[in-house]
């Protein structure tokens, strides 16, 4: 699926990526109680997750409260209370349910991810970063503590450690926007235009409002500046300025500003071809309609993406 397309109407307000809700269903570490009770309990833990993606927390949390009434040890209702509660500003709140889902399992990654955020909100780095390193511990294969971490570490001005955990969460999960912006951010203080300007490009495409983002560390591209003593070009600049709307483009034009961006080394033959809204290897093969080489790829890399080329030709 075309991920510029689907999501098109996302726009970040939160720069942090939490991990999402726990479904509806009995966990290993629970008692087995009355059939009844944890059957209704799972449909308020099910209606309160609908409640709140679609932003009505506080009906949520009314919700959650009586699955909890109902199974007080019923984990996933007590994340995902913290959860909305997080998505209602009311961190402290969020912060008492996710320690009580972790108590009840304490080898709960995700509750600890984002117990992690909850103490970033809040100021208490150190408290964060332990939390987001111990769900990374318990499960290397999540995505979201890489990033945040990653975030605080750049808010640190730690910019090694931020560039290597936002990397490792892309390898995770190659859409998770809010990192690209946060290591394109971290480029501008090693004064890596070209990567920075990728990882923005890409981070819009993804649906993230880069300036909001970038709001989150310095107050504007002069703040940065002041601060740094590192003066960030024009059309680098211009990406960090708040705009009325995330910039939308036509399927001619973001083929050109894809092979513009590939052509100009600003973009891997991978990522212009996300933005393009195609395959790597139909951008490869449209590539050569317009007498750009993929030269740049190895050897090995090249007879492997020719081929495929060849074969998405004749599909």
């Amino acid at each position: 699926m075309n991920t510029f397309k689907r999501d098109r109407n996302r726009k970040i307000i939160d720069p942090y990526l939490h991990c999402g809700f726990a479904p509806s269903h009995r966990t290993e570490s629970m008692p087995k109680p009355a059939h009844s009770r944890l059957a209704e309990a799972e449909v308020y833990n099910a209606h309160g997750i609908v409640y709140s993606e679609n932003g009505e927390h506080d009906r949520a949390t009314e919700v959650f409260d009586k699955a909890i009434e109902l199974q007080p040890d019923y984990i996933n209702a007590h994340y995902n209370r913290g959860l909305a509660y997080m998505r209602a500003g009311e961190v402290d709140k969020a912060l008492a349910d996710y320690s009580g889902a972790i108590q009840f399992k304490p080898n709960y990654a995700e509750a600890y991810s984002n117990r992690g955020i909850a103490y970033h909100k809040k100021g208490e780095a150190i408290y964060a970063i332990q939390d987001y390193s111990t769900a990374i511990g318990l499960n290397p294969e999540l995505a979201e503590p890489y990033a945040n971490r990653g975030s605080l570490y750049l808010s640190r001005l730690d910019i090694h450690r931020a560039v290597s955990d936002c990397t490792q969460a892309l390898r995770l999960n190659p859409d998770a926007g809010v990192a690209y912006g946060t290591c394109g951010v971290a480029w501008l203080h090693y004064g890596h235009w070209k990567k920075a300007k990728a990882d923005f490009t890409v981070a819009t495409i993804l649906r993230v409002d880069v300036s909001v983002l970038f709001h989150h560390f310095y107050e504007s591209p002069k703040d940065f500046v002041q601060k740094t003593d590192i003066q960030i070009p024009a059309d680098v600049a211009a990406m960090l300025i708040p705009q009325a709307e995330l910039p939308e483009f036509e399927e001619n034009a973001r083929l050109k500003l894809a092979l513009k961006a590939y052509d100009n080394e600003e973009l891997s033959t991978g990522l212009s071809a996300r933005f393009a809204g195609m395959s790597r290897e139909e951008f490869i093969y449209t590539m050569g309609k317009y007498g750009l080489s993929p030269i740049r790829l190895t050897a090995e890399e090249l007879r492997k993406d020719v081929e495929s080329a060849r074969k998405a030709s004749h599909q």
